[in-house]
């Protein structure tokens, strides 16, 4: 599986292959099954580096 980024999902769209289209669809949601929520993982993350750097 290849990391997907935007710039990946966005050609898929404007490519006008729906073949393509549908691939990418199935790998963005399996690798979105694999990672989780990444964005609520990051804002934990920011929290925990803001607490640290208040109690420095």
């Amino acid at each position: 599986m290849r990391v997907l980024y935007g710039v990946s999902i966005h050609e898929a769209a404007a490519s006008g292959d729906l073949e393509r289209m549908k691939a990418m669809v199935q790998q963005a949601e399996e690798w979105l099954r694999e990672t989780g929520d990444v964005a609520a993982a990051l804002e934990v993350l920011k929290l925990e580096i803001a607490k640290l750097e208040r109690n420095g």
